[in-house]
C-alpha cells in the first residue's frame, strides 16, 4: 500500500508540471519558407532579414507554455542593420582580388584577406554573445520579457580563455569550453524575477561526445539521433530556474527510441525531396525537443513580473548567423 501511494504521488507531481509544447505544422510552415525565399531571391536577397524575422515570429508563436504562447518581438529593421554590416565584410572579402588586380599591387591581396580573416576571429565571442542577447531579449511570454544582464567584456575574456585551451589540447578542451560559455550565457538570463542557470560541467560532456564521436562511424551514422538527445538532455537537466525562495530543476523526458525515429525519419525525408521537406523536419524536431521539456510544478508561473528592459541591437545576431555559429543543444 505504501509503495503504490508512493507512485500516485510521483504520477501526481508530474501530472501537475508545466509541460511545455509545439503546435506548428508543416505544410503552414512550408507556404511562409516557400513565400519568403521567392521574396528573398526576387530582391537579390535584401529580403532575408525579414523573412528570417518571419520564421522566427512563426516558431515562437506556436510554442506554448501553460496554454499562453511565446512572442518574438524582433523586426527585419533590427536585423537588416546587422545585415549589411556583415554582408559588407563579405563584399571587401569577395571583391579584393579585383580591387588588387585593378591596382596591379598583388602583395594587398594576402594583406587584405590576413585583415579579414582576424576581423572574422575577433567576431566570433560577438557572434554567440550578441545572437544569444538579442534573441533572449526579444522573447516574451504573456507580456513578460526575458532579459539579459551579461557583460560582453567579461564573456570575451572567458571565450578567448578557452579558446586558447581549447587550441592547445587540439580540440579536447571543447566541451569544457561549451559548458563555460553556456554557463555564462544562462546564468544571466531572467524571465522577470526569476533566474535561469546551467550546472553541467565539461567532463560529463567530454564523456557523451568521446562516445558519440567513437560510436557514429561502426554505427554508419545512426548513433548520431541518440548522440543528440544525450547533448539535449545534458543541457536540460542541468538547467535551472531560481526566484528568491528556491531554485527549480528543469528535466527532459526525451527517450533514445523517440530521437532516433524523429531524426532518422528527418534525414530520409530530406534525402528523399532532394530538400523540400526541410520545413517539415524543422517542425518535427521542435515538436519532439519542446514535447520533452518539464518544468516543476511548484514555480509559479502567475508570479512573473514584467522585466525592466529590453535589447533590439540585431548586429551580433547576423554575425552568429552568417558564421554558422548556432546556440543549440
Amino acid at each position: 500500500m505504501e509503495i503504490l501511494d508512493q507512485n500516485l504521488n510521483v504520477q501526481e507531481q508530474h501530472h501537475e508540471d508545466h509541460e511545455l509544447q509545439f503546435h506548428g505544422d508543416g505544410a503552414q510552415y512550408f507556404g511562409i519558407v516557400a513565400l519568403n525565399v521567392l521574396f528573398t531571391v526576387l530582391s537579390l536577397g535584401l529580403y532575408y532579414p525579414w523573412a528570417k524575422t518571419t520564421y522566427r515570429k512563426y516558431l515562437w508563436n506556436e510554442s506554448e507554455l501553460n496554454d499562453s504562447r511565446f512572442t518574438f518581438n524582433g523586426t527585419g529593421k533590427e536585423v537588416f542593420k546587422g545585415f549589411l554590416l556583415v554582408y559588407l565584410v563579405v563584399a571587401i572579402f569577395y571583391l579584393s582580388p579585383f580591387l588588387v588586380q585593378m591596382t596591379g599591387n598583388f602583395t594587398l591581396l594576402p594583406i587584405i584577406y590576413g585583415i579579414v580573416f582576424l576581423l572574422m576571429i575577433a567576431v566570433l565571442p560577438l557572434a554567440i554573445y550578441g545572437s544569444f542577447r538579442y534573441r533572449i531579449s526579444r522573447t516574451s511570454w504573456r507580456g513578460i520579457y526575458f532579459d539579459f544582464d551579461g557583460n560582453y567584456k567579461d564573456f570575451a575574456g572567458i571565450f578567448y580563455l578557452n579558446a586558447f585551451f581549447t587550441i592547445i589540447t587540439f580540440g579536447i578542451f571543447s566541451a569544457w569550453m561549451r559548458t563555460r560559455i553556456m554557463k555564462y550565457l544562462l546564468s544571466h538570463t531572467t524571465l522577470g524575477q526569476n533566474r535561469l542557470d546551467f550546472h553541467g560541467d565539461g567532463a560529463t560532456l567530454f564523456g557523451i561526445n568521446l562516445i558519440g564521436g567513437i560510436l557514429m562511424y561502426p554505427t554508419l551514422f545512426m548513433y548520431i539521433p541518440i548522440w543528440m538527445k544525450d547533448r539535449f538532455n545534458f543541457t536540460i537537466n542541468n538547467l535551472t530556474i531560481e526566484d528568491q525562495e528556491k531554485r527549480r530543476a528543469f528535466h527532459s523526458t526525451l527517450q533514445s527510441g523517440e530521437a532516433w525515429k524523429t531524426l532518422m525519419v528527418n534525414g530520409l525525408l530530406l534525402i528523399v525531396t532532394l530538400g523540400l521537406a526541410f520545413p517539415w523536419t524543422v517542425i518535427r524536431k521542435m515538436r519532439m525537443y519542446f514535447d520533452n521539456i518539464v518544468i516543476p510544478h511548484d514555480f509559479d508561473l502567475d508570479e512573473l513580473s514584467q522585466a525592466d528592459s529590453s535589447y533590439s541591437n540585431a548586429t551580433g545576431d547576423e554575425i552568429g548567423d552568417f558564421l554558422d555559429i548556432g546556440i543549440d543543444f
